[in-house]
């Protein structure tokens, strides 16, 4: 077996990370203004979850907030230089990486973004060892949901798609391209309620991956009988 994951709100806790980003450059920047923090850090948040280049995400902020072009341009270089030193990753998520490797498991991530962003910040959260092949979507040229770089994946890894897992948070650009090729599908989500056909686990938290990795194992084996 085979494991390929997103990074972004998969392995990656963007939200929390964002958060503690959108704190510091607040202090470093705007503290003296009659700007409000937690309004300033929740409006960075919404912004980054938006798909959209990053400059724009502070040429938003900019307007919204009525700060300089200077402080603009500042902002936008200490965050594309110092994001990564705020990445969390979820609990138990080192743990799980332990635990495939011991197992002989092949890793790979897969994830759309900028290379040097998306590679800083998966070096930060202490995961490029267990990697055995790193695709960012702007390294590659294409973006997920294409099937293009889905397939360079299993290519790099040279395995097979039917002994492979994909563990994303996207219902769209991660499982449902992941299913058309016939890899392995785990949903990394808190909905409890929606059951798409395209999805074949489901996964809230990490210390349940062992537990999940089991029922995966065991139905590859049946399968093979």
């Amino acid at each position: 077996m085979n494991v390929v994951f997103d990074l972004d709100d998969t392995i990656h806790d963007k939200s929390a990370s964002l958060e503690k980003c959108g704190g510091a450059l607040f202090e470093e920047y705007l503290s003296e203004t009659e700007i409000n923090r937690q309004t300033f850090v929740e409006s960075f948040v919404r912004e980054n979850y938006v798909i959209q280049a990053k400059v724009e995400v502070f040429r938003k902020l900019a307007l919204a907030y009525s700060f300089p072009e200077r402080v603009e341009t500042e902002m936008l270089d200490r965050f594309d230089n110092t994001f990564h030193q705020f990445s969390e990753r979820f609990d138990y998520v080192s743990e799980t990486f332990s635990f495939l490797r011991n197992e002989g498991v092949q890793i790979a991530c897969l994830t759309n973004g900028r290379d040097f962003f998306q590679r800083n910040k998966i070096s930060a959260l202490g995961l490029e060892e267990y990697f055995e092949v790193i695709i960012t979507s702007g390294e590659f040229g294409v973006k997920k949901p294409d099937q293009a770089i889905f397939k360079f994946v299993i290519d790099s890894l040279q395995v097979n798609a039917g002994s492979t897992v994909f563990v994303g948070d996207s219902l769209k650009a991660d499982m449902i391209p992941a299913k058309k090729l016939g890899l392995i599908t785990v949903w990394k989500t808190d909905d409890k309620t929606t059951n798409p056909e395209y999805v074949d686990f489901k996964l809230s938290h990490f210390r349940e991956f062992r537990k999940l990795w089991e029922a995966i194992s065991l139905g590859a084996a049946t399968s093979k009988s």
